[in-house]
């Protein structure tokens, strides 16, 4: 995966988050920034987008999964 920008000190992922979380390695990752859409509130047009998921139940699930990949990519003083 190429980062979307990067310098020496500092690589730049754009995409998916649940493509990109999941080709970092573990405790690889000091700071995450996200901004996860809220539920049922936008259509970007994207199939399999987050956030217009059937249920509110279904929506926390797809946010328990992000953010445990979030969690696995973080280093200890991530």
């Amino acid at each position: 995966m190429e980062p979307y920008f990067a310098t020496d000190r500092l690589k730049i992922y754009h995409g998916d988050c649940r493509d990109v979380l999941t080709q970092l390695p573990d405790e690889s990752v000091q700071t995450v920034v996200t901004s996860p859409p809220y539920y049922g509130l936008r259509d970007y047009q994207v199939d399999g987008q987050i956030g217009l998921e059937q249920t509110p139940d279904e929506y926390v699930t797809s946010m328990v999964e992000v953010f445990r990949e979030v969690r696995r990519g973080l280093r200890e003083d991530g």
